[in-house]
């Protein structure tokens, strides 16, 4: 089967990324020929694509009119790959997807796919929200509409997504790269300068209104006061010493020399190992990458219900309402109560629940089955 993946850029997001994991492990089938189309540039996956023997092509889209005449490259390319099945992710790729998908001759099945989950509109660009119209008008004519989370396919039927066929296909996560591993843990924990009984308490996610670092921080407060030794190691786009923002935010709540900022990382699997709890403190999200690499490298999580937090964290870990620092602490403090050992375990659980659920391995089968039942008309 060939398959070609239309995706508006090969950036560091999440969907990007689970682009990524999909095809560096379904491209071992042999069943399955893969290949890419990006509408912008081959950013940080590129180059690791075609190194894994992918095939990439970018169109390198602007704003403005060759942006608008390049477009037309699509049809050519797409054409020359003639896949079987054309795979669309993002916005944009869906609706180009769409256009020049189906003036390819013969059958080719169409599928988009869905990354998000929180449609606040006053974030979007007026040309965002027309997009989305014009997608929710259009939906009925791709073979079938894939999401990562139920949160996701709800929130898209509400604005008047009806497909022939949802998919529901979670994110998959690399359980070798993220796994326990108590060296590189001393390791990291001694670069950021904390000692055997400091505890950490983690959150991975760029500077963002809808990251809410404001609860994080104000929670964060209250804890000090309790457990005194306690550090807050935040990593992310923007979560630097020089962003005013989140130094006002240290400042207010006094935790000067208790918070350890790292900025954007790439070394995440490892960042992680230093932490006792991470935390999701999200007003919305859809089915959050860093909840399942927490859980994957044996670290509990505390998370707000946003999107499908819960499902993925089950028994494992903590969920708390958006907004409600409160209740934040206290999922903390159950957590740091635990025999350090206890915690251990719980953090072990939430690593089985991620290899028997959303593994990579499995999440790229499910891929490839959906791909199979598309040619075969179910």
């Amino acid at each position: 089967y060939k398959i070609c993946h239309l995706i508006t850029t090969l950036s560091s997001g999440g969907a990007e990324a689970m682009l990524f994991k999909l095809l560096a492990s379904s491209h071992r089938n042999p069943d399955f020929q893969h290949s890419v189309i990006s509408l912008t540039g081959s950013g940080v996956y590129g180059r690791k694509l075609e190194e894994m023997g992918i095939p990439v092509s970018c169109l390198r889209l602007i704003k403005g009119m060759p942006a608008f005449l390049r477009v037309f490259k699509l049809y050519g390319l797409l054409a020359e790959r003639g896949p079987h099945v054309l795979q669309t992710w993002l916005y944009h790729a869906d609706f180009l997807g769409l256009v020049f998908g189906r003036l390819l001759p013969g059958s080719t099945k169409i599928a988009w796919n869905i990354r998000c989950s929180y449609m606040d509109f006053k974030h979007f660009s007026p040309v965002s929200r027309l997009m989305y119209r014009l997608l929710a008008f259009l939906s009925h004519m791709p073979d079938a509409v894939v999401v990562n989370s139920q949160a996701g396919l709800l929130s898209h039927s509400k604005g008047g997504y009806r497909p022939r066929r949802w998919e529901n296909i979670p994110n998959g996560f690399d359980t070798d790269r993220f796994k326990p591993d108590h060296e590189i843990r001393k390791s990291v924990r001694q670069s950021l300068g904390l000692d055997a009984s400091s505890i950490a308490i983690g959150m991975i996610a760029r500077h963002d209104p809808m990251k809410d670092h404001h609860t994080f921080f104000s929670a964060a407060e209250n804890l000090s006061h309790v457990f005194p030794d306690a550090r807050f190691i935040l990593a992310g786009r923007g979560m630097t010493e020089d962003n005013k923002k989140i130094d006002h935010l240290i400042q207010k709540s006094g935790l000067e020399k208790k918070t350890i900022l790292l900025g954007e990382r790439e070394d995440i699997s490892h960042i992680l190992q230093a932490f006792d709890i991470n935390t999701l403190c999200s007003l919305g999200e859809g089915f959050p990458n860093v909840l399942g690499e927490s859980m994957a490298a044996g670290i509990p999580c505390v998370a707000t219900d946003v999107g499908d937090a819960a499902h993925i964290i089950g028994d494992t870990g903590r969920v708390v309402p958006v907004r409600d620092s409160e209740a934040l602490v206290h999922s903390w403090r159950q957590l740091l109560s635990l025999p350090r050992e206890k915690r251990s375990a719980l953090g072990l659980k939430a690593r089985k629940r991620i290899l028997d659920n959303f593994s990579i391995s499995k999440i790229s089968r499910i891929y490839e089955n959906f791909y199979a039942e598309l040619l075969r008309g179910q």
